[in-house]
């Protein structure tokens, strides 16, 4: 080891003081007992020189420092350098986690001991930490309102005024049988109190982690086993998984939101943050200090569930998650440590495996009787004993469990209606329990009844698997039934009014239950997932399983609750088939649109049916496909596609070809050697591309690998039984989800900066072998250099190079290149369900984060620059939205089977008529669908706007945008990504 330097000294001197501090004094020192007794275990801190190197260990209560790194550490942190290492000392929890991202630490071994290290500094140092927090916000809106001091009035009022003048139209489509001006122009937000007091407490009531579930289940885990149970025998995952989930439904307090039509709620709290400690919820462990500090979507957190998750449930599962069962069977692989790094993928399997949307109508129309019936049948065909009849017994008791809590539910709204004295609330309150009382055990009868059944439903299923994309499917397909059963019986037009009025009240009601939970998002996700919320998604319109045209009356009143409420999430998609659907229709989608600002995203039926046609499925169920979590297509109810098992930096691959295999910012050869520019190794564009596609395909390989790790990891610590009964094949196979029971199988990636690896391939192209204005070695000069006296070659980029959405076929050309390769290497692997895997591209927000630890690019992209979100071209592509309408129209769609997000902001004129704005938002997208584009997504908002709302957020509290394939309030993101969508480009109208 090199001489211990200052740094040194002092990491050892902070050791001491620490473990100096643990041992003295009781209320610290209590920070180191669980309810399984002492947390043991050991930290290392060193420097990759080893200028530095020091250890702490925690056992049986006591701390000890170590001048060395003990051989049986359980986490070490590796600094590159004596400096980042003196900032550890002072940092918070989000400037510790973001020195990971910029390569500045790397970790070694156990993530969860990792932030039980941060939350113990965190307990010594919380004043400074919180003074710093609230320093940094404080600055940040100073610098703001210095440049807009005072808050524009009319920029304010925009939103108001697009609403003042709403459309009116004829029902012309066949599935609308009751709505005569579909349109429902009639209806304001102001005439529903109800969802209007429902909006004040989402905008108003902070979200507060709660800590039931995790409390109830790690309890019940500790009392039964988790790996064996209490006869010492080893469990059956399923039906382990299966005992503690129906505890949890029977024992957890049933409650209904205050004026809910609706009985249940996701957690405890209001509005509350899940906590799943067997996924990623241990990564808050650092935080259980200061969330309620810290900039960006903070949460409330009290001192007894600070408690409960410290000491009762996270030791319990500081080794009994994905990740670290990976890390263990595996031997922390490459594949794990690469995606620890952050910079080159993430593989959303530590955190979930929802991304699926359940057969929500089979719940209807069987009840979860008809359902158990049904799988009693299938145990009778199966060997007792057998890990099928295992896995079909643990359906039925998670069954069980979803009617003990509907059971309690209906006692609770009974309860509640004997205590009221609000003569029309004790009404609600007895319809309420007499429907909890029924379904869904029972068929549903009524549309109210099927809401309520999917509402259970849907809580149940949260409370088995993470919510993180469990999306909700055709949900005007799945109420129409009811919604027509309803009505034949209400003859007087007054009536029918009246109904059609309480149909809209009780769906904007179930859309703002879906609003009363929030995923668990450390700080740092505030920066790679911005403002997204569990992205519940919500599918409208298409066609019917036999190709017909599926829009009905429940379409349009579903889009006008989006409109009424103008929330994030649920997030709402549309499908149009530009050969079946109505101008009509098309022309709402597109005033909802605008009246919101951001939503709903649209689809062309035609284009996804063709993408995933290739795959051999069944026509019929392609043709009833839904959106999941962000844009993804799922086969709705008998269909695991994992739709986001990975969200992949395609611009890590191409730095990694540019450095011969090494990325810039981890500083270390990560890919194969493909060979130097410096030396000369590609002597024509197609050598280039050939390493660039080795290293993509690397990062592949190694994602994947993960992912099936990962997979193996879900069937071992949960299995999800109670989705399993409600996928289509898993009893007829006795197979949970997680073993591949679905009758469709597949995992989806979204690949980020095909934009910007496509300009960059064409500035290669075009500057260096075609038309030979540059050589690649100055061009990598420049490049690392950030352009900096590079101005010629920046100029040479700006003016020769055909960019994607430019309208060139060139670029358009090398776009579907690329993809083409991307489909077929990820086509070219299995999952561990035995399922292909599909490619997409769209990012979420990744699209900064992943910009932000990035460096200069041949496209004359500078370093730390987000990329394009989704696969939109760069705003300085052309100054004609046709151009990149036509290119992404371009795309070949069978490469792009797991969908797209491309965003387009447009503006309107000032003072146009929303009937105008409409019809040209309608030509744009009547025109991208017949050139056979994909998905397209319209945010309707100025940067004048956003600019106000950046300094002036109490006026813009529900200020929706679309980042990439999801919906987010502007004023809860980041500045990063705030300025991002400031600096897209704005086309008018």
């Amino acid at each position: 080891m090199a001489g211990r330097s200052m740094t040194g000294y002092l990491l050892l001197t902070m050791l001491k003081t620490m473990a100096l501090m643990l041992n003295l004094r009781p209320s610290l020192n209590k920070r180191l007992m669980s309810e399984d007794g002492w947390i043991n275990l050991c930290v290392g801190i060193r420097t990759d020189t080893g200028s530095a190197e020091a250890a702490i260990s925690f056992h049986e209560g006591r701390a000890q420092t170590h001048s060395t790194i003990p051989p049986q550490a359980d986490v070490v942190l590796i600094f590159d350098s004596d400096h980042s290492l003196r900032e550890l000392l002072g940092a918070t929890p989000m400037e510790q986690i973001w020195m990971v991202l910029k390569g500045r630490l790397r970790v070694e071994g156990n993530q969860s001991y990792l932030n039980l290290f941060f939350f113990l500094m965190s307990t010594l140092l919380y004043k400074g930490q919180v003074r710093q927090l609230e320093r940094e916000q404080a600055k940040r809106m100073e610098g703001y309102r210095a440049d807009r001091p005072e808050s524009n009035a009319e920029t304010r009022a925009e939103m108001g005024r697009r609403g003042n003048q709403r459309m009116q139209a004829k029902a012309v489509d066949p599935g609308v049988k009751f709505l005569s001006d579909p349109y429902l122009s009639s209806w304001a937000l102001g005439d529903f109190p109800r969802l209007q007091e429902f909006l004040d407490v989402h905008f108003t009531h902070r979200a507060e982690v709660c800590a039931e579930r995790p409390r109830i289940m790690t309890q019940w885990f500790r009392r039964n086993g988790f790996e064996e149970d209490c006869s010492g025998n080893p469990w059956v995952p399923e039906l382990r998984q299966s005992h503690a989930l129906h505890h949890y439904l029977a024992t957890r307090e049933p409650l209904v939101a205050e004026g809910s039509r609706l009985a249940g709620t996701t957690t405890s709290k209001p509005v509350g943050v899940l906590v799943f400690p067997d996924s990623h919820g241990t990564m808050l462990w650092g935080e259980l200090n200061t969330v309620s500090h810290r900039a960006h979507n903070p949460y409330t957190i009290s001192d007894e569930t600070r408690d409960t998750l410290h000491h009762d449930v996270y030791p319990f599962w500081a080794e009994r998650n994905f990740k670290e069962w990976v890390r263990a069977e595996y031997g922390n692989p490459l594949c794990q440590r690469l995606d620890e790094r952050f910079a080159l993928y993430f593989t959303w399997k530590q955190a979930a495996l929802s991304h699926t949307i359940a057969d929500f109508p089979k719940l209807l129309s069987l009840g979860t009787l008809g359902l158990i019936a049904e799988i009693e049948g299938a145990i009778l065909e199966t060997e007792t004993g057998s890990a099928e009849a295992h896995t079909l017994s643990a359906m039925i008791i998670c069954l069980k469990g979803m009617e003990a809590y509907a059971d309690n539910l209906s006692m609770k709204a009974d309860a509640m209606a004997s205590a009221t004295s609000d003569d029309g609330r004790r009404r609600e309150l007895m319809a309420m329990a007499a429907a909890c009382a029924r379904v869904p055990k029972e068929p549903a009868e009524t549309l109210y009844e099927a809401l309520q059944a999917i509402w259970i439903g849907w809580i149940c299923l949260h409370m088995e698997n993470t919510n993180a994309g469990l999306s909700i499917g055709r949900l005007d397909q799945w109420l129409q039934p009811y919604f027509e059963k309803d009505l034949e019986g209400i003859c007087s037009e007054g009536d029918r009014e009246a109904y059609i009025y309480s149909v809209i009240d009780l769906c904007g009601d179930f859309f703002m239950r879906c609003t009363d939970h929030l995923p668990l998002t450390p700080d740092i996700a505030n920066y790679i997932f911005g403002g997204s919320s569990s992205d519940q998604a919500i599918t409208l319109g298409g066609v019917t399983p036999e190709g017909e045209d599926a829009v009905c009356d429940m379409t349009y009143i579903l889009l006008k609750v989006t409109e009424l409420l103008s929330i994030r999430d649920p997030n709402v998609n549309a499908r149009v088939h530009p050969e079946v659907h109505s101008e009509t229709y098309v022309k709402r989608l597109c005033e909802v649109n605008l009246l919101t600002a951001a939503t709903p995203s649209m689809h062309n039926d035609k284009a996804i049916s063709d993408s995933l046609s290739q795959y051999g499925w069944d026509p019929a169920h392609i043709n009833d496909w839904s959106a999941t979590g962000c844009v993804e297509p799922t086969l709705s109810g008998r269909h695991i596609g994992h739709t986001n098992f990975q969200m992949l930096n395609m611009v890590a691959a191409f730095e990694m070809a540019l450095n011969n295999g090494v990325h810039p910012l981890l500083g270390s050869r990560i890919g194969p050697e493909t060979g130097l520019i410096e030396e000369g190794a590609f002597p024509t564009f197609d050598h280039f591309f050939e390493a660039f596609t080795t290293q993509f395909a690397f990062l592949v390989d190694q994602s994947v690998a993960y992912n099936n790790m990962l997979g193996l990891a879900h069937q071992k610590i949960r299995p999800t039984p109670l989705l399993s009964s409600l996928i289509d094949g898993c009893i007829g196979a006795g197979q949970d989800v997680t073993h591949g029971g679905a009758v469709y199988n597949s995992s989806g990636a979204a690949c980020i900066g095909l934009a910007d690896v496509t300009d960059s391939l064409m500035a290669i192209k075009t500057l260096i072998y075609d038309e030979e204005k540059i050589d690649f070695q100055t061009l990598k000069r420049a490049v690392d250099a950030d352009f900096e006296g590079y101005g010629r070659v920046l100029s040479l980029v700006s003016r020769h190079v055909p960019l994607f959405g430019s309208g060139r076929a060139e670029s358009v050309a090398m776009a579907n290149r690329v993809t083409d390769f991307a489909h077929r290497c990820y086509t070219g692997h299995t999952n561990y369900r035995g399922g292909h895997y599909t490619a997409g591209f769209w990012s979420m927000s990744n699209h900064v984060a992943y910009g932000t630890l990035s460096g200069a690019l041949p496209s004359g992209r500078r370093a730390g620059k987000p990329f394009t979100p989704g696969l939109t071209p760069t705003p300085h592509a052309s100054e004609s939205l046709l151009d990149n309408i036509r290119d992404v129209a371009g795309l070949n769609t069978k490469n792009l089977s797991n969908n797209i997000a491309f965003n387009v902001r447009v503006v309107p004129k000032p003072g146009e008529a929303p009937p105008d704005i409409v019809a040209t938002m309608h030509a744009y997208v009547r025109t991208y669908f017949q050139l056979g584009g994909m998905q397209m997504q319209m945010n309707v908002v100025t940067s004048e706007m956003l600019k106000d709302a950046q300094a002036h957020p109490e006026h813009y509290r529900n200020l929706l945008v679309r980042i990439s394939g999801y919906n987010a309030y502007f004023v809860t993101l980041n500045p990063d990504m705030q300025q991002e969508l400031i600096e897209r480009a704005e086309y008018g109208l």
